[in-house]
């Protein structure tokens, strides 16, 4: 069973498995965007004013304040572990956090602002970056060493000069789930795939029309993989025949896509609205019915991201606040006792004469000795973590929590 499916079993099977409504607002900064650790317990917010504000999700509060960036942070990224955090920024820079201590690692400069960064979903020192123009580079962000993608020299191209010049355009970059390959698009509608290990070029394809690759979202299972173009189109391909297989759009208003991902279970998919006035958010199934439109406020969207093993979606509006959207929990007792009856009024109980007696007259000798067992003193290991199935890396020590750190009195 998938982690989706282990959690969805803990939930009411008649809820609903995507959001509804907004439950709440995170408002600390100008956020740019925002971004989940594996676990789904820390959201990190990458700021305008160059801050990195991680979140706890389950207090909703803000646990640690990152600074080092002088300009808008452009994307934010957790390490496998949830112990580091790499950040791009428009000061041509990507820093390296340690997220327990609240300090800085390590710093990589380019030559031009950095427009987003991935982790390696395996690897805890390699992590993509797509500056603002030219081909993405392939970082290792202890190190410091940067390796530009091997792409082929264009037909019109007779040195690297010239080669440099004709991929002059902005590029994005994606890991596939495991971190085999790299999926790259760019401005004229081609996906260039690369083997990650050797760094050797696989194939190549272009999307239908041709139209410019704004992302490339790769699904949970690692089956699919999303491409948002400049056509309006949003489309879902085969991962490992890069077949087409479906394409969302809003045939009536037609708007431009500002962000698209997989929720987590990979059952559906969702697309931000680029329309500065609407805060409209798309759920379509991955057949291609649309299933909901979430309609917030009059605000922009700039980032969304659907939460790791929950039916959530954070997603950052363009007056800085993070919306928290949720699903509608209605209480219902009788998930936890099949017999539980809701009164609609007071009513008089009578209970019966041995329904409260501690020892029942009745019982026979065996029940009498199961129940003894059962009542004995029983020491209970409440030091021991036990592991997770679901996570295949608990040996890595991942983070849940961040350690609380008291603030100092001024006085």
């Amino acid at each position: 069973a998938s982690r989706a499916d282990m959690n969805q079993a803990l939930l009411d099977p008649f809820a609903s498995d995507f959001p509804e409504t907004i439950e709440e607002v995170l408002d600390d900064g100008f956020a740019t965007t925002c971004c989940f650790n594996r676990h789904g317990t820390l959201l990190a917010i990458g700021c305008q004013d160059g801050r990195v504000v991680v979140w706890d999700f389950d207090t909703r509060s803000a646990a640690r304040v990152l600074t080092g960036h002088v300009h808008p942070v452009t994307s934010v990224c957790v390490t496998r572990n949830g112990r580091r955090l790499v950040s791009s920024s428009t000061d041509c820079t990507i820093f390296v956090w340690d997220i327990v201590a609240g300090s800085m690692e390590n710093t990589v400069k380019f030559e031009v602002p950095v427009l987003s960064c991935q982790t390696h979903p395996g690897s805890l020192t390699l992590c993509i970056a797509c500056p603002l123009y030219g081909i993405p580079v392939l970082v290792n962000y202890i190190t410091g060493e940067k390796t530009a993608l091997p792409f082929p020299p264009t037909p019109t191209s007779t040195n690297e000069k010239e080669k440099a010049k004709s991929y002059d355009t902005m590029m994005v970059a994606s890991f596939s789930k495991k971190g085999d390959y790299l999926y790259t698009g760019d401005a004229k509608g081609n996906i260039t795939i690369f083997s990650v290990g050797a760094l050797q070029l696989e194939s190549t394809f272009r999307v239908p029309g041709g139209a410019g690759i704004k992302s490339i979202e790769m699904s949970g299972s690692g089956k699919h993989f999303l491409v948002n173009s400049t056509d309006r189109i949003i489309r879902l391909f085969d991962a490992e025949t890069n077949q087409l297989k479906g394409e969302f759009q809003d045939l009536v208003n037609k708007p431009q896509w500002k962000k698209c991902c997989f929720s987590c279970s990979g059952e559906y998919v969702i697309g931000g609205s680029a329309q500065k006035s609407q805060h409209n958010i798309y759920i379509w199934d991955v057949r291609g019915q649309l299933r909901s439109i979430l309609e917030g406020p009059k605000e922009g969207i700039m980032d969304l991201v659907w939460h790791p093993i929950r039916p959530l979606i954070a997603s950052c509006s363009t007056q800085g606040v993070v919306y928290i959207w949720a699903t509608n929990y209605q209480e219902n007792w009788s998930a936890f006792a099949p017999d539980f009856k809701e009164l609609e009024a007071n009513e008089e109980y009578v209970e019966r004469e041995d329904e409260f007696d501690i020892v029942d007259e009745d019982e026979d000798a065996l029940s009498k000795k199961k129940r003894s067992e059962v009542d004995q003193d029983v020491d209970v290991d409440i030091m021991t973590v036990d592991k997770i199935a679901t996570f295949s890396s608990d040996d890595e020590d991942d983070l849940f929590y961040l350690p609380t750190v008291p603030e100092r009195d001024p006085r």
